[in-house]
């Protein structure tokens, strides 16, 4: 009966147990014997254990569990019992019913149902057999980014990574949806469904402020899908907005308007209207013409354009289509407008705002209304009435001529909506101002020798320059002077145009060996001419101020460096005239210099202001100060002409545009600061000669010494170098190129 037993619990056969003495059977040999829990432990009976019929069929049920999967069933063979314990209660000999405790029983069970794989106990030869995934074909109804076979496992984990993607999406944590859409792309690419990661993707490029990857994602995407797909509309709204972000209007309009004769969604006929009067002429025509561009907004802007350009009858069809495709808002107002005929209140209206000390001093009074005149002047030139454009206000604020009056006047220059601010002039006032700007606010100081630290749009036309010590370090470079000293002051302006030199230097390939700085005012400068002259540069470049030039000139010639063929190079305070009237010439004799004007004659900038000024005011220019007010108001004036309508815009267009013909030289802003585009020039007899590029100052040479025993000249003697003339070649006055 334990046979039969055992045979039916291997086999699963429910069967009647029914308790039958049985002879012993012999048992086969096996290779490895099953192997056994230690007799002891199952010959316990503890009192509450079950009575020993029962015990029987548990224990062989159990042992055939724990020996599951086994191919043949197993005839177990008795085995000698050891003599119990006296302590310990046992059966009758003759019964051969093994007593197993129950708690055992369990643990055993609990044990062998928590295993790993299902390996048959006694058969450790035998081998679980490996998963194997299945392969699923891709479901050409969802599209996937790469064509492909996938498996049933990637199919699972690809349904936990999308709602990843989705749900971190949709609380704003653009980075985790970002990462989880390029795990999917990357693993993930041919399971169905995949390519909505590129959607996921886009949208958190957007949200993380990555334009040019949203536009690139969202494009992809588009590729899936088919023409009927519902998302179209919001992937041309993220394609519009991403091209709006890199400056693309007019490709973002066209990215929001729908084909033609389609119906235009919400979103994106409010998108259209907002941006529509940034397009130039020419694009509104391009979107007309193509049938995109037929809408009401567009309509109506074409209209305006057409009629502010003396077109009126085309102007006038062009608005009434507008109406008839259903124009509202300004579209609207502007379509009626231009039937009416009165446009005027369309027109874009520009105020520049001035802060000047007009009711100070009558020296500062004097010099205000000098700036003045120059702004008006470029108002004259620059601000008048253009296309869409109304003349250009000017708004002034009286300083008083101190801080506290320049902090009141820009509080009310806040107020009166203007795009550019033209001063202060004193360096304390602008600084003033600069601390009260906030946002994106230009503001040009025409006088102001300092421009306040960490400021934001805040520039002056009398700070210092680094155009100069720039054009000189591309001189000396094309030149083929590749080592250079700079001896400096330790002022603002000596100390930047110094570092502005060095850093130009040494970017186009020179080698600065030192750097020399001497106290303001000094007047001896043996210490700093003496390190020099041990290094034996190139070329000295001293970019000093006139009052500087005329103290240590004389001392280089003095302690010889000009004997070692040591070429100077100087900025633009080595150019003044009263100095150079006061200097021995062959102290100055082929200096090379840099300045914003030409060395000969005068800009075609400067020629323009001085024969404007002429005719506005129908006097003679009294002095440069006006030529100052004219270049701060021609940058501001040059920007709103090339369509800055905002102070952000007309920020970022000073930034970027090209340099600006002005009276004082070819202005720009680089770096936070207005530059000059310098022309090079080499003096001679107190006058300043063009200077061809590459060109050198010519060694002046004279015969060597003779020896004092032999009263002869030393056989091989070189020629003494005495000093430097310039080049005689006369060349056209150009500018450095940047």
């Amino acid at each position: 009966m334990l046979v039969k037993t055992k045979r039916m619990l291997a086999k699963k056969t429910p069967m009647p147990m029914t308790l039958v003495k049985t002879k012993p059977m012999p048992r086969k040999v096996t290779p490895t014997p099953m192997p056994m829990r230690p007799q002891k432990r199952l010959l316990t009976l503890r009192k509450k254990s079950l009575t020993p019929q029962k015990k029987i069929p548990m224990l062989v049920k159990t042992k055939r569990m724990l020996a599951k999967k086994t191919p043949m069933p197993m005839k177990m063979k008795p085995r000698k019992r050891p003599s119990p314990k006296p302590s310990m209660p046992t059966l009758h000999p003759k019964a051969r019913t093994l007593q197993v405790p129950g708690l055992s029983i369990i643990a055993l069970l609990a044990l062998f149902a928590c295993a790993g794989p299902r390996v048959p106990v006694g058969f450790p030869d035998v081998e679980a057999e490996p998963v194997v995934e299945p392969v699923v074909e891709p479901d050409p109804g969802e599209p996937s980014i790469d064509i492909g076979l996938y498996t049933t496992g990637q199919e699972a984990e690809f349904a936990l990574l999308l709602p990843q993607a989705q749900s971190a999406l949709d609380a704003q944590d653009f980075e985790f949806a970002e990462a989880r859409a390029l795990e999917v792309e990357a693993e993930f690419g041919t399971v169905p469904g995949s390519a909505y990661a590129l959607w996921i993707h886009a949208r958190a490029a957007e949200g993380l402020g990555k334009p040019e990857e949203a536009l690139d994602l969202v494009r992809r995407f588009r590729t899936y899908l088919t023409e009927e797909d519902e998302r179209l509309p919001e992937m041309a709204l993220l394609e519009g907005d991403a091209l709006l972000t890199l400056g693309r209007t007019a490709e973002a309009v066209a990215a929001w308007l729908p084909a033609q004769d389609e119906p235009v969604s919400e979103e994106s006929f409010s998108r259209v209207e907002g941006q529509v009067q940034d397009l130039t002429e020419s694009e509104l025509v391009e979107l007309v013409d193509s049938g995109e561009g037929v809408v009401a907004p567009v309509l109506a802007e074409y209209a305006f354009r057409q009629y502010a350009s003396g077109v009126a009858g085309s102007a006038r069809r062009t608005a009434a289509r507008a109406l008839d495709y259903g124009a509202r808002g300004r579209a609207e107002l502007l379509a009626l407008a231009v039937l009416s005929g009165d446009v005027s209140e369309f027109f874009i209206k520009t105020r520049l705002g001035a802060i000047l000390p007009t009711s100070g001093s009558p020296s500062l009074r004097q010099f205000a209304d000098g700036i003045e005149e120059g702004i008006r002047v470029a108002l004259e030139m620059f601000g008048q009435a253009e296309g869409i454009r109304a003349e250009t206000e000017l708004v002034i604020q009286d300083s008083g001529g101190d801080i506290i009056g320049a902090r009141i006047a820009f509080s009310g220059m806040e107020t009166s909506d203007v795009l550019g601010v033209i001063g202060p002039l004193q360096e304390g006032a602008l600084a003033e101002v600069a601390a009260q700007v906030q946002g994106p606010l230009a503001v040009i100081s025409p006088t102001s020798p300092v421009v306040p630290e960490g400021s934001t749009g805040v520039y002056s036309l009398s700070s210092a320059d680094p155009g100069a010590a720039r054009a000189l370090a591309r001189y000396a470079i094309s030149s083929d002077l590749y080592t250079a000293v700079v001896i400096y002051p330790e002022s603002t302006d000596g100390a930047y145009e110094a570092r502005a030199f060095s850093e130009a230097f040494q970017s186009y390939g020179g080698l600065l060996l030192d750097e020399i700085s001497y106290p303001t005012g000094a007047f001896f400068f043996e210490e700093q001419l003496r390190r020099a002259e041990a290094l034996l540069p190139d070329v000295l470049v001293l970019p000093l101020p006139a009052r500087d030039v005329e103290v240590l000139a004389p001392q280089v010639t003095f302690y010889g460096l000009d004997s070692l063929e040591i070429r100077i190079l100087g900025t633009n305070g080595w150019r003044e005239e009263a100095m150079l009237s006061r200097v021995d010439t062959r102290y100055t004799n082929g200096v090379v210099t840099a300045s914003p004007q030409p060395a000969e004659g005068q800009s075609d900038g400067y020629l323009r202001f001085v024969e404007s000024y002429e005719s506005y005011y129908q006097r003679t220019l009294p002095d440069q100060v006006p030529a100052l007010g004219y270049d701060a108001a021609g940058l501001l004036l040059e920007g709103i002409r090339r369509g800055a309508s905002t102070q952000a815009e007309l920020l970022e267009t000073l930034s970027t545009m090209p340099a600006f013909s002005g009276a004082t030289g070819r202005l720009f802003v680089d770096d936070g600061r207005v530059v000059r585009d310098h022309f090079m020039g080499c003096l001679q007899d107190g006058q300043v000669l063009n200077l061809p590029d590459g060109a050198r100052a010519d060694p002046i040479l004279s015969p060597p010494l003779r020896d004092p025993e032999t009263d002869s000249i030393p056989e091989g003697a070189l020629d003494r170098v005495i000093g430097f003339r310039c080049p005689v070649t006369l060349v056209p006055s150009v500018p450095v190129s940047r």
